[in-house]
């Protein structure tokens, strides 16, 4: 086979794998994850079920691959540095880029971030996703207390699962009601609830 024919033939793999997951997807909110079969999947994305076992061996296996692949282009789009640019120096409010960057990647992937939210089936999916979030929180937190710009007043653990949890919930909201807002206001809204505070964003006295 020839280099063109294996890049044809790769192209068509990742054609049909992405069919298949956008059929997994849409069933899963159709009926709940339960409820889809393979005959489901394969019948939305007009493939047959031999291909379907050419690429996965159930539905619970295209599922995973999913979430692996949309976790791992998260943790891509958030090294480190991402979460350790404040601006000014010493305001937490004002973290860069981590928190717009998730909204953005939520509005690209939201049929999938609509399952893994929902915990539909994908309950690990759900750990998972707050898990990369927690973890980024921690590492934040860690280098701003090291230059002695933080000094907390909680674990850093109960600090960074109360972001985590709280974005992911505002993520929800957002997501179930067909993103009122563009991502990048909805990130500002979410620092200013999160970071000022209740008090402050309603303007009581």
């Amino acid at each position: 086979m020839t280099a063109t024919e294996n890049k044809s033939t790769d192209r068509r793999a990742r054609r049909t794998r992405r069919q298949l997951k956008e059929a997994l997807f849409a069933l899963i909110l159709e009926k709940g994850y339960d409820a889809v079969t393979i005959e489901d999947i394969t019948g939305r994305a007009d493939l047959g079920r031999t291909t379907f076992y050419l690429h996965y061996k159930d539905k619970e296996d295209l599922l995973v691959e999913s979430i692996d692949s949309i976790a791992a282009d998260l943790i891509a789009r958030l090294p480190p540095p991402a979460w350790n640019v404040i601006d000014p120096p010493g305001d937490p409010s004002r973290v860069i880029d981590a928190i717009p960057i998730t909204f953005e990647h939520a509005a690209e992937n939201a049929q999938l971030y609509r399952v893994i939210l929902r915990g539909e089936g994908a309950v690990q999916a759900n750990r998972r996703i707050h898990a990369i979030i927690r973890q980024k929180a921690v590492e934040l937190v860690n280098e701003r207390m090291k230059e002695g710009r933080l000094r907390p007043h909680v674990p850093m653990d109960v600090f960074a699962n109360y972001f985590a949890g709280t974005l992911l919930a505002t993520i929800t909201w957002w997501l179930e009601t067909d993103m009122p807002y563009p991502p990048d206001e909805m990130a500002e809204m979410f620092r200013m609830m999160f970071f000022q505070g209740g008090r402050k964003v309603l303007g009581i006295e």
